[in-house]
């Protein structure tokens, strides 16, 4: 049976273990594919020095259960 795990985070480094952590309970032959995305979550609308978008950095894991 096929699955997936949607994982999304604001904070980059908080992203990146959680899709470390989700892919090494996961076989070899278990993972399909990934996808990765980035939603700009707000817009700064000046170019002040130091005021920067956030973004939410997504991946939907699909896998043999």
């Amino acid at each position: 049976m096929n699955q997936v795990e949607l994982i999304t985070n604001e904070d980059k480094k908080e992203f990146q273990q959680e899709v470390n952590e989700f892919l090494g309970k996961l076989s070899s032959d278990q993972l399909i594919g990934i996808q990765y995305a980035t939603t700009p979550t707000a817009i700064a609308t000046h170019s002040e020095y130091g005021v920067y978008p956030s973004v939410e950095y997504s991946a939907l894991i699909h896998y043999k259960k």
